[in-house]
């Protein structure tokens, strides 16, 4: 896709018949309808969540601080049920999250909808795009609201799609004059060893439409490179499927797995050095607030690009911000968004690795004027500030939480830094250090006695970069 007038796909995508000028007039009326009635009272937000990632949860109890009703729609058991600010949850379903999706958007009746994580981002799209190709249904009651809200929520709804489109979406950020690291798409291994024959190693294999740090491999020679390609390409094994089918207790792999869905594979420069991070509030292709952080401790780290941080330092970087700026207006989009950079060891350059079309850990971070992003987004939909204002983080140093909990809790970084954990929410926090949801149960145990022995992860602190990659269940 050439996304030089991607904004206006919204429109485009009506391939099966361009909507009448009456739709047109009544979906505008839906829109200033949204405007008016969130001007009279306060936002209703709709979060999405597809996974048990707590970025929902944060977000959550920083928007009802802020004033808004907020809602979720997540799976069962989700970390986002514990909190006090949720007024209600709606059931996720994986076998049909696109009905799942809809029901959940006429229930709550949202002025905006989040989504908090690329699976979520994704399905918003697609509803938007059913929507568009079936005239019956955009005449149906309520149905243009529906279109409304996620044309208002996304700003470039097709955005969120191309964005885990790894390869494509770097050629387009290269094209705005945004520094990235030399990337190609590789169809075949004839592909890869041209590659090769063009880039010295190491370098980053990545496999299209994934995220969490999986789908990326770090290779040191050819034979990596060519072993990691096939393995991308051939997908998961079913044993791995039903593994995670089980673990997880979702059928969504197993269902993508008999599918046989076409895999797509990046190779990209390795850049040695820091990963950091830009995080922003968008509205319309205007960035109207944005966190930058660079990593000081990941997960389990085996590299940069294949971790998330658990302890973060706030940073000025204004080459990260201005290719935030650049990328968010060139998509046109809306909502919460990231941009992953890599800082050059050597030089401090800033090298744009992967765009996320979904809220991100630091999201919900009170960080001061222009720094907090839900105070920026409720400012934008009710035209005035917050009544009230979270207390401004004055420590840029912070862990995460629970991600530098579970990694050490004797962890130097809890008492050093601003620790980030929701103390007025005690389930939330025995939620978050409880047995992550893929290790409870009888099944786990067994798995975990049965599967293979995993090398190892190094953990990265302070700009050390190396590691060994973790071969986990995918």
């Amino acid at each position: 896709m050439n996304t030089t007038s991607l904004r206006k796909n919204a429109n485009h995508n009506q391939s099966q018949g361009e909507p009448s000028h009456h739709a047109k007039t009544t979906e505008s009326l839906a829109i200033d309808s949204i405007a008016a009635s969130i001007a009279k009272t306060s936002p209703r937000i709709l979060l999405t969540a597809t996974l048990r990632w707590p970025i929902a949860a944060r977000i959550a109890i920083a928007l009802s601080d802020l004033g808004c009703s907020v809602v979720a729609l997540c799976p069962r058991q989700h970390s986002v049920g514990t909190v006090r600010a949720i007024e209600q949850t709606y059931p996720y379903s994986s076998l049909r999250p696109l009905v799942s999706l809809q029901a959940a958007i006429i229930a709550a009746s949202p002025d905006l909808i989040i989504p908090c994580d690329d699976v979520a981002a994704i399905h918003l799209q697609r509803l938007f795009n059913r929507l568009n190709q079936s005239g019956a249904q955009r005449a149906a009651p309520g149905s243009s609201a529906l279109h409304a809200v996620i044309a208002r929520s996304l700003g470039t709804p097709e955005a969120c799609l191309f964005a885990t489109l790894r390869g494509r979406i770097m050629a387009e950020v290269e094209t705005l004059g945004v520094r990235i690291p030399a990337t190609q798409q590789v169809n075949t291994l004839e592909d890869l060893d041209a590659w090769c024959d063009a880039h010295p190693f190491p370098a980053v294999v990545k496999v299209d439409s994934t995220w969490g740090g999986q789908g990326v491999v770090i290779v040191s020679n050819r034979k990596e490179a060519q072993q990691a390609f096939s393995k991308f390409i051939a997908g998961p094994s079913f044993l791995s499927v039903t593994a995670r089918v089980l673990l997880d207790r979702d059928p969504t792999p197993l269902r993508k797995w008999l599918i046989g869905t076409p895999r797509t594979v990046t190779l990209q420069r390795f850049i040695a050095g820091i990963p950091a991070n830009r995080a922003v509030a968008c509205w319309q292709g205007r960035v109207l607030a944005g966190i930058s952080v660079q990593a000081i401790r990941t997960q389990h780290a085996t590299d940069s690009s294949t971790n998330t941080a658990t302890v973060v330092h706030v940073i000025d970087n204004p080459e990260m911000s201005k290719a935030a700026m650049q990328i968010v207006a060139h998509l046109g989009v809306s909502g919460l968004w990231g941009i992953d950079f890599m800082l050059d060891e050597a030089s401090n350059a800033a090298y744009a690795i992967n765009v996320k079309p979904c809220a991100t850990p630091i999201c919900h971070l009170p960080l001061g004027k222009d720094r907090n992003l839900l105070a920026a987004l409720f400012a934008q939909l009710t035209d005035a500030p917050p009544l009230a204002l979270p207390t401004t983080i004055k420590n840029d140093h912070i862990a995460l939480f629970p991600g530098e909990w579970r990694r050490d809790a004797s962890s130097r970084h809890l008492d050093s830094a601003y620790h980030d954990i929701p103390r007025d929410e005690a389930q939330l926090i025995q939620e978050c250090v409880a047995t992550p949801w893929a290790e409870r149960g009888w099944i786990a145990r067994v798995w975990s006695f049965l599967r293979p022995h995993r090398p190892r992860q190094i953990t990265r602190d302070s700009g050390n970069s190396h590691a060994v990659r973790d071969d986990s269940v995918q």
